[in-house]
């Protein structure tokens, strides 16, 4: 059995702060080690299911962030930078056939109260993602791509919020860990560390035993893959990348013949849209 592990950082086990998220943040390792925490927590129960491949993404931000050294022996890392990667958060998705994913750490899409941090992908450049006219946040966005792959998602780990975002989009019989309880952008009650961690491993132990009950998200195709961005400049940016059409001042389409195709695309659009241009252009 192998299992695409997508790990994020927001909705991990007592991260509440921007300064536990980022490089500069002086919290930062701090967010580091709770992050590989977690996703140790995860693997142990994929590994008690059986699995006997295991990848693990690295999704956020630099993509960079678990400490590989303290990482779960049974686990390889998908890990460096966003701008060498062509698929991003779910690199290495199409590198073997996978029989179920689970994402660990994930967020509440652009607009929703009551969580950490939401967002969908780049909140300080995407505005809505929609699939076939429906907003989708990351979870739904990769759950989509990854069942254009034909993997199912089985479990999503992250606040309550971002737990029901994941039932409406993929049903109730996934999975789901409520680390914490989120009270606004920045402040939730986290549950302790251990019982959670515990909910982690019985949670992902339990849902790689059920693979036969598990259910592909695949929206109808081709997808209606549309991004509003939040300034023009951004929507300028991205509209010149192959593959994207300009739908009015602050929206794209992506093109592509297949959902892989166009969330590559999406990627290389949104890689674009955050360049700044050098100042000699501006």
């Amino acid at each position: 059995m192998n299992i695409y592990l997508s790990v994020d950082m927001e909705g991990i086990t007592g991260i509440v702060h921007g300064d536990m998220m980022s490089a500069e943040g002086r919290e930062y390792d701090r967010g580091r080690r709770l992050m590989t925490a977690d996703a140790n927590a995860t693997i142990e129960g994929l590994v008690r299911a059986g699995a006997r491949y295991i990848l693990v993404a690295d999704g956020h931000g630099p993509m960079r962030n678990i400490f590989f050294e303290d990482l779960h022996p049974a686990a390889h890392l998908m890990t460096g930078s966003s701008n060498a990667r062509d698929y991003c958060q779910l690199e290495g998705a199409d590198s073997r056939t996978f029989d179920a994913a689970v994402f660990v750490g994930y967020h509440a899409m652009a607009k929703a109260s009551n969580a950490i941090h939401p967002h969908t992908v780049a909140g300080a450049a995407v505005a809505e993602l929609r699939i076939n006219g429906r907003p989708h946040g990351e979870t739904g966005l990769n759950a989509a791509m990854l069942g254009s792959l034909g993997i199912p998602v089985v479990m999503v780990a992250g606040d309550q919020t971002t737990c029901a975002e994941a039932r409406a989009f993929l049903g109730e019989q996934i999975e789901t860990v409520t680390v914490k309880e989120a009270v606004g952008r920045t402040a939730a009650i986290c549950r302790p560390a251990a019982a959670a961690r515990a909910d982690l491993t019985a949670a992902a132990e339990r849902a790689t035993s059920k693979l036969h009950l598990a259910k592909v998200y695949k929206p109808q195709t081709p997808f209606r893959f549309e991004v509003d961005f939040v300034t023009m400049m951004q929507c300028d940016r991205a509209a010149r990348t192959p593959g994207v059409e300009r739908l009015g001042p602050m929206t794209i389409a992506l093109h592509g013949a297949t959902p892989w195709e166009q969330y590559r695309t999406f990627w290389a659009a949104l890689r674009a849209a955050l360049t700044e241009p050098a100042s000699w252009l501006a």
